[in-house]
C-alpha cells in the first residue's frame, strides 16, 4: 500500500488493524438466506470494551444494514470505519470517512496469499484449537426477545470464554457474511479440514441470533473483554446507494500490507 505522510492509513493503518481484529473476532462469532432486494434488515448493536490493546474502556453504537445480498456495518467512535461485505463478489470494503479513503479486500486473494512457513504455522495453531459449546438451559428476556444461554470455551492459540444469549424469535441468517471472515469457515485458513469442520459443527449448537455476547479473550499476553448487545432488529427498505463508496473518496491498495487473518497487532 502506498505510504502517504500525514495519513493515518499510511502511518498506522487503522483499517488494516481493524481488518486483523475483525478477522480474529469473527472466528468466535456464532451467528448463522441471502437478502437479495431492498426489503432488508436494520440492526443496532451496542459495543462495549473493557480495554482492547491498551485502549481505554469504551462504548459505541454500530448500525448494520442488510439488503441486496450485501451487508454494511456503520461504526461510531474514534478512528471508526464502515465495512461493506459482498459475498457474491467476495469482497470486503473498509471506508475511512476521516481520511476519505476506502480499502477494498479480495477475501479469496488474501487467503490464497497465506503461504509459506508463517502461514503454515498459523494454520497448525488454529487447527489445534478446541471448541466446546454448552447449552446451560438458562433463559431470560432481553429487550423484545426470549433468549437462551450458551457458554463457549476455546483453547489453543487464543483462550476464549464467551457467554452468549441467543434468540430464535428472529428469522435472520447472516452465515454468508460471517463465513467470509471466519478462519474456520469454508474459505478460511482451515477451510474444510477436519479441524475446521469440527469447530463449525460445535458452534452450530448455538441456535438462533445472538442478542447479548460477553467475550473474554487471552491472546499474545493481552486480555480483551468485550460485550455486544443488540437493541434493534427490524425489517425495512434499504436504499441501494447505502452500499456505494461516497464520491470523492480515494482507493488504497493494501495488497502488500494485508495482515495474516487473526493478527490484531498494529
Amino acid at each position: 500500500m502506498m505510504n502517504q505522510q500525514g495519513s493515518s492509513i499510511g502511518r498506522r493503518p487503522v483499517m488494516t488493524r481493524r481488518l486483523g481484529l475483525a478477522l480474529a473476532l469473527s472466528a468466535l462469532l456464532p451467528m448463522s438466506a441471502a437478502i437479495a432486494d431492498e426489503e432488508g434488515y436494520y440492526v443496532e448493536t451496542i459495543n462495549r470494551s473493557a480495554g482492547v490493546m491498551g485502549e481505554a474502556a469504551s462504548e459505541d453504537l454500530s448500525k448494520t444494514y442488510l439488503a441486496y445480498d450485501k451487508m454494511k456495518v456503520v461504526n461510531e467512535g474514534t478512528d471508526a470505519t464502515d465495512m461493506i461485505m459482498d459475498p457474491t463478489a467476495g469482497t470486503i470494503v473498509f471506508v475511512n470517512h476521516a481520511e476519505k479513503e476506502y480499502l477494498p479486500i479480495d477475501v479469496k486473494s488474501v487467503m490464497d496469499s497465506m503461504t509459506g512457513p508463517a502461514a503454515e504455522q498459523m494454520r497448525a495453531m488454529m487447527g489445534e484449537m478446541t471448541v466446546k459449546v454448552e447449552a446451560t438451559g438458562e433463559t431470560k428476556k432481553i429487550g423484545d426477545w426470549d433468549t437462551k444461554q450458551y457458554r463457549v470455551t476455546k483453547t489453543g492459540m487464543m483462550g476464549v470464554d464467551q457467554e452468549i444469549w441467543a434468540t430464535e424469535d428472529v428469522d435472520l441468517d447472516v452465515t454468508r457474511y460471517t463465513d467470509m471472515m471466519s478462519l474456520s469457515g469454508p474459505g478460511g485458513m482451515l477451510a474444510n479440514s477436519p479441524a475446521g469442520v469440527a469447530q463449525r459443527e460445535e458452534m452450530s449448537k448455538i441456535k438462533g441470533y445472538p442478542i447479548l455476547t460477553k467475550t473474554k479473550m487471552e491472546m499474545m499476553g493481552t486480555t480483551m473483554e468485550t460485550e455486544t448487545e443488540v437493541t434493534v432488529i427490524r425489517k425495512e427498505a434499504i436504499p441501494a446507494d447505502i452500499f456505494e463508496i461516497p464520491q470523492g473518496y480515494g482507493e488504497r491498495d493494501m495488497s502488500v500490507q494485508v495482515p495474516p487473518p487473526g493478527s490484531a497487532h498494529p
